[in-house]
Protein backbone atom coordinates (compact mmCIF):
# COMPACT_ATOMS: atom_id res chain seq x y z
CA UNK A 1 0.00 0.00 0.00
CA UNK A 2 2.91 2.11 0.72
CA UNK A 3 4.07 2.32 -3.63
CA UNK A 4 0.12 2.83 -3.94
CA UNK A 5 0.23 6.10 -1.58
CA UNK A 6 3.50 7.26 -3.03
CA UNK A 7 2.17 6.94 -6.66
CA UNK A 8 -1.18 8.96 -6.15
CA UNK A 9 0.88 11.86 -4.65
CA UNK A 10 2.83 11.41 -7.57
CA UNK A 11 -0.10 12.03 -9.40
CA UNK A 12 -1.74 14.47 -7.21
CA UNK A 13 0.99 17.03 -6.03
CA UNK A 14 0.26 19.78 -7.89
CA UNK A 15 -3.50 19.64 -7.00
CA UNK A 16 -2.96 18.60 -3.44
CA UNK A 17 -0.57 21.40 -3.13
CA UNK A 18 -2.59 23.80 -4.51
CA UNK A 19 -5.21 22.62 -2.28
CA UNK A 20 -3.32 23.15 0.84
CA UNK A 21 -1.69 26.34 0.10
CA UNK A 22 -4.85 28.11 -0.64
CA UNK A 23 -6.82 26.95 1.90
CA UNK A 24 -4.69 26.26 4.82
CA UNK A 25 -3.64 29.99 4.19
CA UNK A 26 -6.33 31.48 3.71
CA UNK A 27 -7.69 32.07 6.96
CA UNK A 28 -4.24 33.80 8.04
CA UNK A 29 -5.19 36.27 5.27
CA UNK A 30 -8.85 36.43 6.18
CA UNK A 31 -7.76 37.07 9.80
CA UNK A 32 -4.83 39.97 8.55
CA UNK A 33 -7.21 41.56 5.97
CA UNK A 34 -9.95 41.52 8.72
CA UNK A 35 -7.86 43.32 11.29
CA UNK A 36 -6.68 46.00 8.55
CA UNK A 37 -10.35 46.54 7.15
CA UNK A 38 -12.07 46.38 10.55
CA UNK A 39 -10.07 47.75 12.70
CA UNK A 40 -12.25 49.34 15.66
CA UNK A 41 -15.01 47.50 17.36
CA UNK A 42 -17.63 50.01 16.08
CA UNK A 43 -16.50 48.72 12.19
CA UNK A 44 -16.71 45.33 13.20
CA UNK A 45 -20.53 45.76 15.01
CA UNK A 46 -21.63 47.62 11.70
CA UNK A 47 -20.78 44.80 9.87
CA UNK A 48 -22.36 42.19 11.90
CA UNK A 49 -25.27 44.14 12.25
CA UNK A 50 -25.37 44.77 8.35
CA UNK A 51 -24.58 40.28 8.15
CA UNK A 52 -27.37 40.07 10.83
CA UNK A 53 -30.15 41.82 8.38
CA UNK A 54 -29.40 39.86 5.30
CA UNK A 55 -31.40 36.44 5.40
CA UNK A 56 -29.23 35.12 2.35
CA UNK A 57 -25.76 35.56 4.87
CA UNK A 58 -27.62 34.19 7.42
CA UNK A 59 -29.05 31.39 5.17
CA UNK A 60 -25.47 31.00 3.84
CA UNK A 61 -23.23 31.53 6.15
CA UNK A 62 -25.21 31.31 9.82
CA UNK A 63 -25.47 34.14 12.38
CA UNK A 64 -22.77 35.88 13.37
CA UNK A 65 -21.88 34.78 16.99
CA UNK A 66 -19.29 38.01 17.96
CA UNK A 67 -18.41 40.91 16.59
CA UNK A 68 -14.66 40.26 16.54
CA UNK A 69 -11.71 39.45 14.54
CA UNK A 70 -11.88 36.00 15.16
CA UNK A 71 -15.33 35.72 15.17
CA UNK A 72 -15.80 37.27 11.76
CA UNK A 73 -12.99 34.98 10.54
CA UNK A 74 -15.05 31.76 11.68
CA UNK A 75 -18.15 33.03 10.61
CA UNK A 76 -16.61 33.28 6.83
CA UNK A 77 -14.50 30.07 6.71
CA UNK A 78 -16.84 27.53 8.84
CA UNK A 79 -19.13 27.34 6.20
CA UNK A 80 -17.71 28.41 3.10
CA UNK A 81 -14.11 27.35 3.66
CA UNK A 82 -15.43 23.91 4.12
CA UNK A 83 -17.24 24.19 1.07
CA UNK A 84 -14.59 24.63 -0.48
CA UNK A 85 -12.73 22.00 0.91
CA UNK A 86 -15.51 19.44 0.84
CA UNK A 87 -15.62 19.88 -3.09
CA UNK A 88 -12.22 19.08 -3.85
CA UNK A 89 -12.19 16.40 -1.43
CA UNK A 90 -14.76 14.87 -3.16
CA UNK A 91 -13.00 15.11 -7.08
CA UNK A 92 -9.89 14.03 -5.65
CA UNK A 93 -11.70 11.15 -3.61
CA UNK A 94 -13.84 9.95 -6.80
CA UNK A 95 -10.82 10.61 -9.27
CA UNK A 96 -8.33 7.71 -7.14
CA UNK A 97 -11.08 5.61 -6.86
CA UNK A 98 -13.89 4.86 -9.00
CA UNK A 99 -12.26 7.36 -11.97
CA UNK A 100 -9.23 4.69 -11.55
CA UNK A 101 -11.75 1.61 -11.79
CA UNK A 102 -13.29 2.80 -14.93
CA UNK A 103 -10.32 3.69 -16.79
CA UNK A 104 -8.70 0.87 -16.13
CA UNK A 105 -5.87 1.60 -14.22
CA UNK A 106 -6.68 0.15 -10.84
CA UNK A 107 -6.88 -3.43 -13.14
CA UNK A 108 -3.24 -2.55 -13.98
CA UNK A 109 -2.55 -1.95 -10.22
CA UNK A 110 -4.03 -5.07 -9.12
CA UNK A 111 -2.00 -7.47 -11.47
CA UNK A 112 0.83 -6.18 -8.26
CA UNK A 113 0.74 -7.74 -4.92
CA UNK A 114 -1.59 -5.09 -4.20
CA UNK A 115 -5.88 -5.61 -3.66
CA UNK A 116 -8.90 -3.11 -4.58
CA UNK A 117 -9.20 -2.39 -0.06
CA UNK A 118 -5.94 -1.34 -0.46
CA UNK A 119 -6.27 1.18 -3.42
CA UNK A 120 -10.01 2.41 -1.33
CA UNK A 121 -7.41 2.89 1.74
CA UNK A 122 -4.81 4.49 0.29
CA UNK A 123 -6.68 7.16 -1.68
CA UNK A 124 -8.70 7.72 1.87
CA UNK A 125 -5.23 8.20 2.98
CA UNK A 126 -4.01 10.91 0.70
CA UNK A 127 -6.97 13.01 0.48
CA UNK A 128 -7.47 12.38 4.33
CA UNK A 129 -3.98 13.20 4.71
CA UNK A 130 -4.52 16.36 2.93
CA UNK A 131 -7.45 17.36 4.37
CA UNK A 132 -5.45 17.03 7.68
CA UNK A 133 -2.73 19.02 6.81
CA UNK A 134 -5.30 21.97 5.56
CA UNK A 135 -6.29 22.32 9.15
CA UNK A 136 -2.45 22.45 10.73
CA UNK A 137 -1.36 25.22 8.38
CA UNK A 138 -4.75 26.97 9.18
CA UNK A 139 -3.76 26.46 12.57
CA UNK A 140 -0.67 27.79 12.61
CA UNK A 141 -1.18 30.48 10.18
CA UNK A 142 -3.47 31.81 12.59
CA UNK A 143 -1.68 31.50 15.58
CA UNK A 144 1.49 33.31 13.44
CA UNK A 145 -1.13 36.18 12.89
CA UNK A 146 -1.53 36.54 16.64
CA UNK A 147 -5.07 34.72 16.45
CA UNK A 148 -5.88 32.97 19.80
CA UNK A 149 -4.64 29.63 20.00
CA UNK A 150 -7.54 27.99 21.43
CA UNK A 151 -9.70 29.20 18.82
CA UNK A 152 -7.29 28.64 15.89
CA UNK A 153 -7.28 25.00 16.69
CA UNK A 154 -10.68 24.69 16.91
CA UNK A 155 -11.02 26.30 13.37
CA UNK A 156 -8.72 24.21 11.86
CA UNK A 157 -10.26 21.02 13.12
CA UNK A 158 -13.48 22.30 11.71
CA UNK A 159 -12.38 22.57 8.72
CA UNK A 160 -10.46 19.22 8.78
CA UNK A 161 -13.26 17.28 10.43
CA UNK A 162 -15.72 18.19 7.67
CA UNK A 163 -13.63 17.39 4.64
CA UNK A 164 -13.00 14.20 6.82
CA UNK A 165 -16.72 13.60 6.53
CA UNK A 166 -17.33 14.41 3.01
CA UNK A 167 -14.33 12.67 1.90
CA UNK A 168 -15.62 8.94 3.49
CA UNK A 169 -18.66 10.46 1.74
CA UNK A 170 -17.09 10.62 -1.90
CA UNK A 171 -15.21 7.01 -1.02
CA UNK A 172 -18.80 5.74 -0.12
CA UNK A 173 -20.47 7.16 -3.09
CA UNK A 174 -17.49 5.40 -5.31
CA UNK A 175 -18.30 2.08 -4.12
CA UNK A 176 -22.60 2.65 -4.45
CA UNK A 177 -22.35 3.95 -8.20
CA UNK A 178 -20.44 2.05 -10.99
CA UNK A 179 -19.59 5.02 -12.62
CA UNK A 180 -16.99 7.88 -11.98
CA UNK A 181 -19.88 10.74 -12.88
CA UNK A 182 -23.05 8.94 -11.54
CA UNK A 183 -20.66 8.82 -8.19
CA UNK A 184 -19.16 12.44 -8.12
CA UNK A 185 -23.10 13.19 -8.99
CA UNK A 186 -24.48 11.07 -5.92
CA UNK A 187 -21.75 12.80 -3.59
CA UNK A 188 -23.22 16.24 -5.00
CA UNK A 189 -26.70 16.07 -4.02
CA UNK A 190 -25.58 14.84 -0.85
CA UNK A 191 -23.67 17.77 -0.25
CA UNK A 192 -26.23 19.94 -1.61
CA UNK A 193 -28.92 18.30 0.32
CA UNK A 194 -27.17 19.43 3.79
CA UNK A 195 -26.03 23.08 2.25
CA UNK A 196 -30.07 23.14 2.04
CA UNK A 197 -30.58 21.43 5.33
CA UNK A 198 -28.70 24.33 7.06
CA UNK A 199 -29.80 27.39 4.89
CA UNK A 200 -33.24 26.50 6.33
CA UNK A 201 -32.47 25.41 9.63
CA UNK A 202 -30.21 28.64 10.34
CA UNK A 203 -32.61 31.31 8.28
CA UNK A 204 -35.47 30.26 10.62
CA UNK A 205 -33.57 29.92 13.60
CA UNK A 206 -34.62 26.09 13.91
CA UNK A 207 -32.46 23.21 14.98
CA UNK A 208 -32.80 21.73 11.90
CA UNK A 209 -29.27 22.96 11.96
CA UNK A 210 -27.67 20.23 13.44
CA UNK A 211 -28.95 18.03 11.02
CA UNK A 212 -25.90 18.86 8.99
CA UNK A 213 -22.22 18.49 8.91
CA UNK A 214 -22.08 22.33 7.95
CA UNK A 215 -24.28 23.36 10.62
CA UNK A 216 -22.34 21.23 12.79
CA UNK A 217 -18.85 23.77 11.53
CA UNK A 218 -21.14 27.24 11.81
CA UNK A 219 -21.74 25.96 15.28
CA UNK A 220 -18.80 24.72 16.80
CA UNK A 221 -18.28 28.90 17.59
CA UNK A 222 -14.41 29.09 16.49
CA UNK A 223 -12.77 31.85 18.82
CA UNK A 224 -16.40 32.27 20.37
CA UNK A 225 -17.95 29.33 22.80
CA UNK A 226 -14.68 27.07 21.31
CA UNK A 227 -17.36 24.19 21.17
CA UNK A 228 -14.37 21.05 20.89
CA UNK A 229 -16.80 18.34 21.26
CA UNK A 230 -19.20 19.58 17.78
CA UNK A 231 -16.20 18.42 15.41
CA UNK A 232 -16.20 15.01 16.90
CA UNK A 233 -19.52 14.81 15.41
CA UNK A 234 -18.40 14.38 11.66
CA UNK A 235 -15.20 13.06 12.99
CA UNK A 236 -16.53 9.53 14.26
CA UNK A 237 -19.29 9.99 11.29
CA UNK A 238 -16.56 9.94 9.02
CA UNK A 239 -14.92 6.62 10.57
CA UNK A 240 -17.82 5.10 10.09
CA UNK A 241 -18.88 5.80 6.53
CA UNK A 242 -15.22 4.84 5.73
CA UNK A 243 -15.78 1.39 7.34
CA UNK A 244 -18.57 1.13 5.18
CA UNK A 245 -16.75 1.95 2.34
CA UNK A 246 -14.40 -0.65 3.01
CA UNK A 247 -16.99 -3.35 3.34
CA UNK A 248 -18.54 -2.12 0.23
CA UNK A 249 -15.63 -2.17 -1.59
CA UNK A 250 -14.90 -6.21 -0.68
CA UNK A 251 -18.24 -7.74 -1.51
CA UNK A 252 -18.62 -6.11 -4.34
CA UNK A 253 -17.29 -7.13 -8.08
CA UNK A 254 -14.71 -5.45 -9.80
CA UNK A 255 -16.69 -2.40 -12.07
CA UNK A 256 -19.49 -3.29 -10.21
CA UNK A 257 -21.90 -0.46 -7.77
CA UNK A 258 -25.52 -1.09 -6.56
CA UNK A 259 -26.14 1.91 -9.45
CA UNK A 260 -25.32 -0.37 -12.68
CA UNK A 261 -24.58 1.15 -15.70
CA UNK A 262 -27.27 0.75 -18.51
CA UNK A 263 -26.09 -1.36 -21.57
CA UNK A 264 -25.79 1.15 -24.30
CA UNK A 265 -27.17 0.90 -27.81
CA UNK A 266 -25.86 -1.37 -30.41
CA UNK A 267 -25.65 1.68 -32.88
CA UNK A 268 -26.15 5.90 -32.66
CA UNK A 269 -29.27 7.47 -32.72
CA UNK A 270 -30.34 8.31 -35.76
CA UNK A 271 -30.53 12.01 -35.16
CA UNK A 272 -26.55 11.89 -33.85
CA UNK A 273 -25.36 13.09 -37.66
CA UNK A 274 -22.56 15.82 -36.27
CA UNK A 275 -20.69 17.40 -33.92
CA UNK A 276 -23.49 19.19 -32.79
CA UNK A 277 -25.86 16.20 -32.28
CA UNK A 278 -22.81 14.17 -30.45
CA UNK A 279 -21.61 17.02 -27.83
CA UNK A 280 -25.34 17.31 -27.07
CA UNK A 281 -25.75 14.04 -26.48
CA UNK A 282 -22.64 13.87 -24.30
CA UNK A 283 -23.89 16.56 -22.46
CA UNK A 284 -27.82 15.60 -22.36
CA UNK A 285 -27.17 14.12 -18.86
CA UNK A 286 -25.32 17.14 -17.26
CA UNK A 287 -27.89 19.71 -18.86
CA UNK A 288 -31.28 17.53 -17.46
CA UNK A 289 -29.25 16.45 -14.27
CA UNK A 290 -27.93 20.26 -13.25
CA UNK A 291 -31.33 22.18 -14.91
CA UNK A 292 -33.61 19.92 -12.59
CA UNK A 293 -31.91 20.34 -9.79
CA UNK A 294 -31.04 23.97 -9.58
CA UNK A 295 -34.46 24.34 -11.00
CA UNK A 296 -36.07 22.46 -8.31
CA UNK A 297 -34.17 24.32 -5.76
CA UNK A 298 -35.66 27.45 -7.43
CA UNK A 299 -39.06 26.19 -7.25
CA UNK A 300 -38.05 25.91 -3.29
CA UNK A 301 -36.89 29.37 -3.00
CA UNK A 302 -39.69 31.02 -4.84
CA UNK A 303 -41.91 29.33 -2.73
CA UNK A 304 -40.80 30.94 0.45
CA UNK A 305 -40.38 34.44 -0.70
CA UNK A 306 -44.05 35.76 -0.18
CA UNK A 307 -43.62 34.22 3.37
CA UNK A 308 -40.38 36.13 3.93
CA UNK A 309 -42.27 39.28 2.95
CA UNK A 310 -44.78 38.57 5.29
CA UNK A 311 -43.08 36.84 8.32
CA UNK A 312 -39.70 39.92 8.25
CA UNK A 313 -42.42 42.50 7.56
CA UNK A 314 -40.94 45.96 9.69
CA UNK A 315 -37.79 44.22 11.19
CA UNK A 316 -34.08 44.85 9.53
CA UNK A 317 -34.48 42.91 7.01
CA UNK A 318 -36.87 44.81 5.56
CA UNK A 319 -35.04 48.22 6.08
CA UNK A 320 -31.63 46.21 4.66
CA UNK A 321 -34.12 45.02 1.62
CA UNK A 322 -35.70 48.41 1.08
CA UNK A 323 -31.46 50.02 1.07
CA UNK A 324 -31.15 47.38 -2.06
CA UNK A 325 -34.62 48.73 -3.76
CA UNK A 326 -36.70 45.42 -3.30
CA UNK A 327 -38.68 43.09 -0.97
CA UNK A 328 -37.23 40.83 1.59
CA UNK A 329 -38.26 37.79 -0.65
CA UNK A 330 -36.49 39.50 -3.88
CA UNK A 331 -33.36 40.89 -2.08
CA UNK A 332 -33.00 37.28 -0.67
CA UNK A 333 -33.21 35.73 -4.07
CA UNK A 334 -30.83 37.78 -5.83
CA UNK A 335 -28.27 36.98 -3.32
CA UNK A 336 -29.19 33.77 -3.37
CA UNK A 337 -28.89 33.89 -7.44
CA UNK A 338 -25.31 35.42 -7.27
CA UNK A 339 -24.24 32.03 -6.06
CA UNK A 340 -26.85 30.07 -7.89
CA UNK A 341 -25.27 31.82 -11.48
CA UNK A 342 -21.40 30.98 -10.21
CA UNK A 343 -22.61 27.30 -10.15
CA UNK A 344 -24.40 27.40 -13.15
CA UNK A 345 -20.67 28.97 -14.84
CA UNK A 346 -18.53 26.03 -13.13
CA UNK A 347 -21.25 23.59 -15.36
CA UNK A 348 -20.79 25.83 -18.76
CA UNK A 349 -16.80 25.58 -18.01
CA UNK A 350 -16.99 21.66 -17.28
CA UNK A 351 -18.58 21.68 -21.01
CA UNK A 352 -16.17 23.84 -22.95
CA UNK A 353 -13.34 22.17 -20.90
CA UNK A 354 -14.39 19.07 -23.01
CA UNK A 355 -12.33 20.31 -25.94
CA UNK A 356 -9.18 19.66 -23.96
CA UNK A 357 -10.02 16.55 -22.64
CA UNK A 358 -11.09 15.00 -25.78
CA UNK A 359 -8.13 16.20 -27.85
CA UNK A 360 -5.68 14.76 -24.72
CA UNK A 361 -7.40 11.59 -24.61
CA UNK A 362 -7.24 10.50 -28.09
CA UNK A 363 -10.79 11.05 -28.89
CA UNK A 364 -10.65 14.54 -30.84
CA UNK A 365 -9.12 12.66 -33.69
CA UNK A 366 -11.98 10.32 -34.19
CA UNK A 367 -14.14 13.73 -34.24
CA UNK A 368 -11.70 15.24 -36.61
CA UNK A 369 -11.11 12.72 -38.88
CA UNK A 370 -14.84 13.13 -40.25
CA UNK A 371 -15.40 16.26 -42.53
CA UNK A 372 -14.72 18.19 -40.04
CA UNK A 373 -12.91 21.31 -39.03
CA UNK A 374 -11.28 22.38 -36.05
CA UNK A 375 -13.06 25.51 -36.27
CA UNK A 376 -16.45 23.85 -36.35
CA UNK A 377 -15.88 21.71 -33.46
CA UNK A 378 -14.73 24.30 -31.22
CA UNK A 379 -17.42 26.58 -32.22
CA UNK A 380 -19.71 23.18 -31.63
CA UNK A 381 -18.92 22.94 -28.27
CA UNK A 382 -18.81 26.60 -27.35
CA UNK A 383 -22.36 26.82 -28.45
CA UNK A 384 -23.43 24.09 -26.36
CA UNK A 385 -21.26 25.44 -22.98
CA UNK A 386 -23.16 28.50 -23.65
CA UNK A 387 -26.77 26.15 -23.92
CA UNK A 388 -25.71 24.77 -20.75
CA UNK A 389 -25.53 28.01 -18.73
CA UNK A 390 -29.05 29.31 -20.52
CA UNK A 391 -30.59 25.75 -19.37
CA UNK A 392 -29.84 25.85 -15.84
CA UNK A 393 -29.92 29.77 -15.42
CA UNK A 394 -33.48 29.43 -16.91
CA UNK A 395 -34.55 26.43 -15.20
CA UNK A 396 -33.77 28.44 -11.60
CA UNK A 397 -35.89 31.33 -12.84
CA UNK A 398 -38.85 29.10 -14.25
CA UNK A 399 -39.05 27.15 -11.32
CA UNK A 400 -38.79 30.16 -8.91
CA UNK A 401 -41.55 32.07 -11.30
CA UNK A 402 -44.02 28.71 -11.20
CA UNK A 403 -44.00 28.62 -7.42
CA UNK A 404 -43.95 32.52 -6.32
CA UNK A 405 -45.99 33.97 -9.50
CA UNK A 406 -43.34 36.43 -9.96
CA UNK A 407 -42.78 36.04 -13.79
CA UNK A 408 -40.08 38.71 -13.82
CA UNK A 409 -37.11 36.40 -11.81
CA UNK A 410 -36.47 34.38 -14.94
CA UNK A 411 -35.38 38.02 -16.54
CA UNK A 412 -33.17 38.45 -13.42
CA UNK A 413 -31.38 34.68 -13.78
CA UNK A 414 -30.77 35.12 -17.42
CA UNK A 415 -29.04 37.98 -16.81
CA UNK A 416 -26.13 36.25 -15.35
CA UNK A 417 -25.90 34.31 -18.81
CA UNK A 418 -22.88 37.41 -19.95
CA UNK A 419 -20.63 36.53 -17.07
CA UNK A 420 -20.56 32.88 -17.34
CA UNK A 421 -19.74 33.70 -21.18
CA UNK A 422 -16.98 35.47 -19.98
CA UNK A 423 -15.36 32.62 -18.27
CA UNK A 424 -16.48 30.48 -21.43
CA UNK A 425 -14.93 32.36 -23.57
CA UNK A 426 -11.61 32.86 -21.71
CA UNK A 427 -11.08 28.92 -21.43
CA UNK A 428 -11.81 28.74 -24.66
CA UNK A 429 -9.15 31.08 -25.83
CA UNK A 430 -6.72 29.26 -23.08
CA UNK A 431 -7.08 25.92 -24.85
CA UNK A 432 -6.64 28.03 -28.44
CA UNK A 433 -3.71 29.20 -27.06
CA UNK A 434 -2.39 27.38 -24.33
CA UNK A 435 -3.87 23.88 -24.01
CA UNK A 436 -2.02 22.27 -22.09
CA UNK A 437 -2.40 24.76 -18.89
CA UNK A 438 -6.25 25.58 -20.22
CA UNK A 439 -7.99 23.31 -17.26
CA UNK A 440 -6.38 23.94 -14.57
CA UNK A 441 -5.88 27.97 -15.33
CA UNK A 442 -9.87 27.99 -16.30
CA UNK A 443 -10.95 26.80 -12.67
CA UNK A 444 -8.13 28.78 -10.91
CA UNK A 445 -9.44 32.05 -12.71
CA UNK A 446 -13.02 31.28 -11.83
CA UNK A 447 -11.55 30.31 -8.10
CA UNK A 448 -10.07 33.83 -8.00
CA UNK A 449 -12.92 35.37 -9.39
CA UNK A 450 -14.93 33.82 -6.27
CA UNK A 451 -11.70 34.80 -3.62
CA UNK A 452 -12.83 38.45 -4.98
CA UNK A 453 -16.15 38.16 -3.87
CA UNK A 454 -15.58 36.86 -0.99
CA UNK A 455 -12.94 40.16 0.10
CA UNK A 456 -15.86 42.31 -1.14
CA UNK A 457 -18.54 40.72 0.99
CA UNK A 458 -15.99 41.96 3.63
CA UNK A 459 -15.80 45.62 2.08
CA UNK A 460 -12.10 44.20 1.97
CA UNK A 461 -11.56 45.39 -1.35
CA UNK A 462 -13.45 48.68 -3.11
CA UNK A 463 -16.62 47.71 -4.51
CA UNK A 464 -15.63 49.66 -7.90
CA UNK A 465 -12.87 47.40 -8.24
CA UNK A 466 -14.21 44.28 -7.42
CA UNK A 467 -17.23 44.60 -9.89
CA UNK A 468 -14.57 45.63 -12.69
CA UNK A 469 -12.46 42.20 -11.92
CA UNK A 470 -15.43 39.97 -11.38
CA UNK A 471 -18.22 39.66 -14.22
CA UNK A 472 -20.73 38.32 -11.09
CA UNK A 473 -20.18 41.32 -9.12
CA UNK A 474 -20.62 43.72 -12.50
CA UNK A 475 -23.80 41.50 -13.01
CA UNK A 476 -24.89 41.93 -9.48
CA UNK A 477 -24.16 45.88 -9.27
CA UNK A 478 -26.54 46.33 -12.81
CA UNK A 479 -29.37 43.91 -11.50
CA UNK A 480 -29.10 46.85 -8.29
CA UNK A 481 -27.62 49.94 -9.09
CA UNK A 482 -28.90 50.10 -12.96
CA UNK A 483 -26.55 50.16 -16.16
CA UNK A 484 -27.68 47.13 -16.55
CA UNK A 485 -28.10 46.60 -20.26
CA UNK A 486 -24.35 48.09 -20.46
CA UNK A 487 -22.55 45.54 -18.46
CA UNK A 488 -24.29 42.83 -20.19
CA UNK A 489 -23.36 44.69 -23.81
CA UNK A 490 -19.94 44.78 -22.68
CA UNK A 491 -19.71 41.73 -21.04
CA UNK A 492 -21.23 39.72 -23.61
CA UNK A 493 -18.78 41.41 -26.24
CA UNK A 494 -15.88 40.24 -23.93
CA UNK A 495 -17.23 36.35 -23.96
CA UNK A 496 -17.72 36.45 -27.73
CA UNK A 497 -14.19 38.25 -28.29
CA UNK A 498 -12.21 35.86 -25.99
CA UNK A 499 -14.04 32.80 -27.40
CA UNK A 500 -13.54 33.70 -31.01
CA UNK A 501 -9.74 34.36 -29.96
CA UNK A 502 -9.79 30.86 -28.97
CA UNK A 503 -11.45 29.57 -31.78
CA UNK A 504 -8.63 31.25 -34.41
CA UNK A 505 -6.19 30.10 -32.26
CA UNK A 506 -7.35 26.26 -32.62
CA UNK A 507 -7.29 26.65 -35.98
CA UNK A 508 -3.45 27.86 -36.38
CA UNK A 509 -1.98 25.12 -34.23
CA UNK A 510 -1.77 21.10 -34.38
CA UNK A 511 -3.42 18.58 -31.47
CA UNK A 512 -1.67 18.02 -29.02
CA UNK A 513 -2.36 15.09 -26.88
CA UNK A 514 -1.39 14.58 -23.25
Amino acid sequence: MRTLVRAQLRRSRWGLTAWLLLLGLLPALMAVTTAAGYPTQADRDAFAREATANLAEVALRGPVFAPTTGGLVAWTLASSGSLVGCVIALIFIVRLTRSDEQSGRLELELAGRVTRADQLRSALLVVGGAGVLVGVVAFLGLVATGMDPAGSALLGLVLTSTMLFFTAVGALCAQVAADAGAAGGLATITMGVTLLIVAIGDAMGSPLVWASPFGWARHAQAFVANRFWVPLIPLALAGLLAWLALRLNRSRDFGTGMIGLRPGRASAASWIRGPLTLALRLQRGSIIGWTVALGTLGLLLGSVLSGLDQQLAGGTFEEFAQRHGGTVGEVFFQFVLYLLAQIATAAALTAVLTLRRDEAGGLAELVLARPVTRRRWSLVWWLVAAGVGAFILVGIGVGAALSSGRWALPLDTIAYLPAALTVVGLALALVGWAPRIAVATSWAVLGVILLLDLFAEFNLLPSDLVRNLSPFAATFGGLFAGGLPETLLVLGLIGVGLGGFGVLGLRRRDLQPA
